[in-house]
């Protein structure tokens, strides 16, 4: 039994009030179940997706979430009423509680509310979720300020790394454990689907149990650090052998992955823990020469695997050359225009008795542009050397309209290749209205205007950070229209242009809805609002500020310390991802505990000290 609250000495944490953090930092990430649903986005006309699609990384992992959550609330309950555990406080979860409370406050202004209480498309992290973000954080940090709890709960995280890691491994080798028929039995609700789904990530990339491979950047960069500080801590040759084949393995998953942006993060963190820990490091010399040696090793081996692509990858992540389109922009309403390198082409089309289309092209000044028929069913080409352009009539179903199809040079393995895109258009949708309507995917109608609003310097640069450019480019200027509280939680991809038909074919992203900016701090300023963004900010900022302060001459003589600095090596690691990776429900629980965490031990270390 827990020592009472007038007890002396660290209390005896029972293992019951560690099962919730044990879920969500080992047993969560693991889950990978089928979930059949409805995006429930048909109402919006951009929307081309799907109407219904399966999830299997994320709504599951959600769902024992919120039970965590809640059996989180009645744990804290019973250990502050039974007099178990004195109720923790400290000034600086003061920007958390404010960034939460921003949060539910931004459900009242929320675009859509049903989305930001449920969660939404490939997202599901409604309100309830951030809220339950703050839980955590307080949750780790009210049960984990001391060595006891904390060495009590690692073993368990440690298994839980481990069992990634032997995933990461298995799925660099080709041999994915995920798709064993035991496990895919376990995984499909639907047997009807066994056998018809593929992964859609390259052959010997990893992704682990995470829905993406980037946030195995994250899940590496938070547990990598941790490790190292255990490894400098234990003294039994196993378990040094342990912590350090397991690092190993987990940075080979990381590079297996191509997780730029992540392996970036690490080498930042490590140079920080090198820094603080530097008497600590040089004692060990042969251990650090050995980590760094292995990491480069595997890197190396990593790329060669992958036939250089992460090595190619790093080097053009951050390319920011400007880049010119020639089709500038599309509108329609009372005509299709065609706005292509400073030129503009109007078109219309009246149906004649015979239902044929009868075309007529224009260009800016009125003139008519010229175009010659096609034989057979092949389209019409336009003669004017302005609009290297062909269109065509287009009935399906009882779709009636007309294509206009244009050119691109586009880079394809290596080479470049002149491609094509046909662009689909009516004013036979509804009726009354004769003016023309863009015909995405699906049963997608709507009108399209050639300008949305985007930033000049990334206008020119698309393809930034792998195509984060447009995405940053269209996302900066919402900050303007829902700058208080934001457009709701999880509500992004309602709030982003995916009208801006023209601006997804340039960047690269043709054919897809925005789900997410790639940046955690943007999504949190457009969905919650630039006020929340700087309470989770001075959250952070005075966490890493108090930490350093505490960990920059520490002497590292125990357990907590190196622990310590470890967590906020994890911690900076995941800010730093943030700047081109969203929050996700598959690991930010474990940035979150973490974070509270450090906090705990912060505490108990400052309490020592004042003794």
């Amino acid at each position: 039994m827990a020592q009472k609250k007038h007890s002396t000495g660290d209390p005896k944490y029972p293992i019951a009030y560690l099962i919730p953090l044990i879920g969500v930092l080992a047993l969560i990430p693991l889950i990978v179940y089928m979930y059949k649903y409805e995006p429930g986005l048909t109402d919006y006309d951009w929307y081309s997706g799907p109407v219904s699609t399966i999830d299997f990384f994320l709504h599951a992992k959600t769902t024992w979430l919120y039970i965590t959550f809640v059996g989180i609330i009645f744990l804290m309950v019973f250990m502050i009423f039974s007099d178990e555990i004195i109720p923790l406080w400290d000034k600086m979860l003061i920007p958390l509680l404010a960034y939460c409370g921003l949060c539910l406050l931004s459900l009242f202004a929320s675009v859509n509310k049903h989305f930001s209480l449920t969660g939404i498309y490939a997202q599901f992290e409604s309100v309830w979720m951030l809220l339950g973000y703050g839980l955590l954080v307080y949750f780790a940090f009210y049960v984990l300020n001391s060595e006891a709890a904390i060495k009590r709960l690692m073993p368990w995280f440690l298994g839980g790394i481990t069992i990634m890691a032997v995933i990461g491994i298995s799925q660099m080798l080709g041999r994915d454990i995920l798709n064993l028929p035991f496990i895919q039995n376990l995984i499909f609700t639907d047997k009807s689907y066994l056998g018809q789904t593929q992964s859609t990530f390259e052959d010997n990339r990893v992704y682990l149990t995470l829905y993406n491979p980037n946030y195995v950047g994250y899940y590496v960069a938070m547990t990598v650090p941790l490790l190292i500080a255990l490894l400098m801590h234990v003294k039994k040759l196993a378990l040094r052998i342990f912590c350090g084949t397991l690092s190993v393995a987990l940075l080979v998953t990381l590079f297996a992955s191509q997780s730029r942006a992540g392996i970036l993060a690490l080498a930042a963190t490590f140079l920080l823990m090198l820094l603080c820990m530097r008497k600590v490091f040089l004692k060990n010399w042969i251990i650090t020469s050995s980590v760094i040696a292995i990491a480069i090793a595997g890197f190396i081996g990593a790329n060669i695997l992958s036939h250089n692509v992460l090595l190619s990858r790093m080097a053009t992540m951050f390319d920011s050359e400007k880049e010119t389109y020639a089709l500038e922009g599309i509108s329609c309403d009372e005509d299709v225009t065609f706005y292509y390198q400073g030129n503009e082409l109007h078109i219309t089309a009246e149906a004649r008795e015979d239902g044929i289309l009868a075309f007529n092209l224009t260009d800016q000044a009125g003139s008519p542009v010229a175009y010659v028929p096609g034989e057979g069913e092949m389209p019409y080409t336009i003669t004017d050397p302005r609009f290297p352009f062909s269109f065509r009539q287009f009935v399906k179903d009882s779709f009636k309209g007309f294509q206009v199809i244009t050119p691109k040079m586009e880079v394809v393995d290596g080479t470049e290749q002149m491609t094509t895109r046909d662009w689909t258009f009516s004013n036979q949708i509804f009726d009354g209205d004769k003016s023309y309507y863009y015909k995405g995917g699906g049963n997608s109608f709507f009108h399209v205007k050639k300008n949305h609003d985007g930033v000049a310097f990334l206008d020119q640069r698309y393809h930034l950070a792998n195509g984060r450019g447009y995405i940053w480019s269209r996302t900066l200027p919402l900050l303007k229209k829902y700058f208080f509280l934001g457009s709701g939680p999880d509500t992004f991809i309602i709030a982003f242009p995916n009208d801006d038909i023209v601006g997804l074919y340039n960047s690269g992203h043709d054919g897809e809805a925005i789900t997410r900016p790639h940046c955690m701090y943007l999504q949190i300023a457009v969905q919650t609002g630039v006020p929340s963004l700087i309470a989770f900010l001075v959250f952070f900022g005075w966490y890493i500020l108090r930490s350093l302060k505490l960990y920059w001459n520490a002497d590292y003589s125990g357990y907590l310390p190196k622990l310590g600095l470890g967590v906020l090596a994890s911690v900076i690691s995941y800010l730093i991802l943030g700047i081109t990776n969203d929050s996700c429900v598959a690991v930010a629980p474990i940035f979150f505990v973490l974070t509270g965490m450090g906090m705990g031990i912060n505490y108990r270390l400052r309490k020592e000290q004042a003794k």
